[in-house]
């Protein structure tokens, strides 16, 4: 039988199904099918919630399921070689780590489809997968407990299989095959700090960063389309209203929200670069509409605020779409590499001009670099 390579990789994770018609010595025109997964190679990412993701780091997946269906969303079983018993279709980290290949026989020849979904548990059955109700962002935040969801179509491949029954019976088999790449439905932005641009004659001494704030983003979307649904979410409303804005900044909220982050930054010409107490990231459904991060600061003891109105890559190209499993990492402006610091101009410190140009970072569960433009 020939064998495929689970292999979860980044925000890609590559469930390689290979399916079998199964015949006796007389062929039949309607024969079963053998789906055999090889486990062989998976990679597990161990890191902690809010760490820095570098390119290459799996996605973290605690658990997956299969389920064998076809197009019209109908549910099919399997049963090992010998049929004696039901096939494995849940497998944990533990149960990953020196596991054999896992198969499938004695699927119905209508199963035209393999779906796989990440880190919802052992029992969860077809009924509830059919029936799972919309992601919320605010229950994403955590890189440890994404939820990852893919499906793939059978594909006939070459090569024969034999299957031995308890029976005695081998069964000579076709190949197929199928790729699922298990991705997320976020994108992912992290900041690590701030860094401030002092012209030649610094206007300010001392810059305090106090808090930084997210927005404009979809409250939720379908685990299985990855449509987001929803009005888009602005907690501040209206950048432009500074009573507005800082009503909404100087207002605390306990318990502290997943979107909003609060700290003491000082920075001045001669430490124009601090680091945040800990990496801080936000997670965003993936779509077309551009987040937006707000920045509340001090210029020298005067309160001031920054909102940012895009994204863009190192060679001044403007993120326009937000992807899966991508990581936009703060980046000064040209830069091809940076420490995840959002980069602040010092003339950008205006009442009369709030906005800013931020380059971000994104990692495949891969990286790329931006910057915001404020």
């Amino acid at each position: 039988m020939k064998l495929t390579k689970l292999m979860l990789s980044a925000s890609i994770a590559a469930l390689a199904l290979v399916a079998c018609n199964k015949q006796d010595t007389t062929p039949e025109v309607n024969r079963l099918k053998t789906v055999e997964i090889s486990l062989e190679n998976v990679l597990i990412s161990k890191g902690l919630a809010g760490d820095k993701i570098n390119a290459g780091d799996a996605v973290q997946v605690n658990d997956f399921k299969v389920f064998l269906t076809d197009a019209a969303g109908n549910e099919y079983t399997a049963k090992v070689a010998d049929g004696s018993a039901e096939a494995q279709s849940y497998w944990t980290v533990d149960g990953l780590a020196n596991a054999e290949p896992a198969v499938f026989h004695y699927v119905d020849p209508n199963c035209t489809k393999v779906v796989a979904v990440a880190n919802l548990g052992k029992d969860l059955t077809f009924a509830e997968y059919k029936a799972l109700a919309n992601l919320q962002i605010d229950a994403q935040q955590d890189q440890k407990t994404l939820v990852l969801y893919d499906e793939a179509d059978l594909v006939k491949a070459e090569g024969q299989h034999n299957d031995v029954n308890v029976d005695g019976t081998t069964y000579v088999s076709d190949v197929y095959e199928a790729e699922l790449v298990l991705t997320p439905r976020v994108s992912r932005f992290e900041v690590d700090g701030f860094t401030v641009k002092f012209n030649d004659e610094p206007k300010y001494k001392e810059i305090n960063i106090t808090q930084l704030a997210f927005q404009n983003y979809y409250p939720e979307t379908s685990v299985v389309t990855g449509t987001e649904t929803g009005e888009l979410v602005n907690l501040v409303g209206d950048l432009a209203n500074q009573a507005g804005v800082y009503t909404w900044l100087d207002t605390p909220m306990d318990p502290q929200p997943w979107y909003r982050d609060y700290f003491n930054l000082t920075i001045t010409p001669e430490e124009p670069t601090k680091d945040t107490p800990a990496p801080l990231a936000y997670h965003i459904f993936s779509c077309t509409e551009t987040p937006v991060l707000i920045i509340k600061l001090l210029a020298d003891g005067q309160p001031a605020y920054l909102y940012s109105k895009g994204f863009f890559k190192a060679d001044g190209t403007q993120v326009t779409e937000f992807e899966e499993g991508k990581i936009y990492r703060m980046n000064a402006k040209g830069e091809v590499a940076s420490d995840g610091s959002i980069p602040i101009d010092e003339d950008d410190i205006d009442p009369m001009d709030r906005c800013l140009e931020i380059t971000v970072d994104v990692v495949d569960w891969a990286v790329e670099l931006v910057y915001p433009e404020f």
